[in-house]
């Protein structure tokens, strides 16, 4: 024989007071026998002919628990459906239903409970002659199934890479491009560089363009957006908050607050521009991956004069926690990647002896690639890091532990 479907659990968003479920059955002599046997209930007056006929009511009565099954059935098949539960109930049966009747029994949705995912009935059966025979109410929880989220492969993603014309963010599009997501390279004024990473990403089999944006200037950001979005016929749903401008370390009674406001324009405030801007299609899509990139220098003794570079960094990190916490029920997960010393254009001012000093001082002996940190970046966009959000990852050879 055939297997019949189970139905699936009805979304609990979609119930909204005043919904009604119906269910009519007409009550055979074999319902009764079958009930009794099942529940163990040898009261003669539902079995025995001879008996009822000695009683006010001249023949068996129908179980009340048997009517108050319907009253379940219709709440596990229908209203709520699968996976509801009864928590309480109150009935009533100011008639006797009797083997033959036909019933009718509605239920009705009066309070809806958003925060206990619990619903309240109302309960009315009717028999054929209008009569009520049961009414009362009760509170049903719909239970959720434990599901893992659906997997995404790489090859139907659109990823957004901000300053991804050389170093890190180079490395990251190049690494999301070869895992098959179509790549927008981010660039401010080196269009140049752009066109070489772009050029690297469909070398090995991907889809990538440039797109230029101050991300610091939010309409230039929602320009860009929408220009990825027109290229690749879907909304960014892998952003990676990568730009930044280059710094010099300065003693702090050196530094005056329109240098600090810079670079936070553009970590901080172009990581907000950028998130405002794709985070309404993530949404559309019930799906999105999000990664700051800060820096080991926000999670210890942080060095002389860099006061500005980790007070941005460590702004960035309020915001992947802050929005982690709002957008984790909608799917999307927002994390941050912090390097440690790595080999890019940022360290040029740092000399070549503190250098060495820092990769013999970090466990794994040597300093971080722009590969690293793009590996990392690569599995929190991943499905293997479907549970992890609000992290920040130190990519930096231990020295951070």
């Amino acid at each position: 024989m055939p297997v019949a479907a189970v139905p699936l659990p009805r979304d609990f968003a979609e119930i909204q007071v005043g919904d009604t479920a119906r269910l009519v059955k007409t009550i055979a002599p074999k319902d009764v026998e079958e009930f009794s046997s099942l529940s163990g209930d040898s009261n003669p007056l539902h079995l025995d002919p001879e008996f009822a006929r000695r009683t006010s009511f001249q023949k068996p009565v129908v179980q009340g628990m048997l009517v108050a099954s319907y009253v379940s059935s219709l709440i596990g098949t229908q209203l709520p459906g699968p996976g509801a539960l009864w928590t309480r109930q109150s009935f009533r049966w100011p008639a006797p239903v009797f083997a033959g009747d036909t019933i009718e029994v509605t239920l009705r949705v009066t309070h809806k409970s958003t925060g206990t995912g619990t619903l309240t009935f109302e309960v009315i059966a009717m028999n054929q002659d209008g009569r009520k025979v049961l009414e009362g109410e009760g509170t049903v929880m719909l239970l959720e199934q434990r599901r893992r989220p659906g997997s995404r492969p790489f090859s139907g993603r659109v990823a957004l890479v901000t300053g991804a014309s050389r170093g890190i963010g180079a490395a990251i599009a190049v690494a999301l491009g070869q895992a098959g997501a179509r790549v927008a390279v981010n660039y401010r004024t080196r269009g140049d560089a752009a066109a070489v990473v772009v050029g690297a990403v469909q070398e090995c089999g991907g889809s990538a363009i440039a797109v230029c944006a101050d991300v610091a200037d939010p309409d230039a950001v929602a320009d860009a957006v929408d220009k990825v979005r027109a290229a690749f016929g879907a909304p960014v749903d892998v952003l990676v908050n990568n730009a930044s401008i280059a710094f010099v370390p300065r003693p702090f009674v050196e530094t005056g607050w329109s240098e600090a406001q810079h670079l936070i324009d553009v970590q901080v405030r172009g990581a907000w521009q950028c998130c405002r801007a794709v985070i309404p299609g993530m949404l559309e899509q019930k799906f999105g991956r999000i990664v700051n990139i800060g820096s080991t220098m926000a999670h210890h003794v942080p060095p002389a004069q860099w006061t500005v570079a980790v007070l941005a960094k460590a702004a960035l990190k309020a915001l992947t926690r802050s929005l982690a916490v709002e957008f984790g029920p909608h799917g999307i997960l927002v994390n941050m990647v912090s390097p440690g010393m790595t080999e890019t254009e940022s360290i040029a001012t740092v000399p070549e002896r503190l250098r060495k000093v820092h990769a013999m001082q970090t466990p794994l002996r040597r300093l971080g690639t722009p590969e690293d940190i793009a590996q990392a970046v690569l599995f929190l966009c991943s499905d293997g890091a479907q549970y992890v959000t609000g992290a920040d990852v130190p990519v930096c050879g231990g020295i951070s532990m």
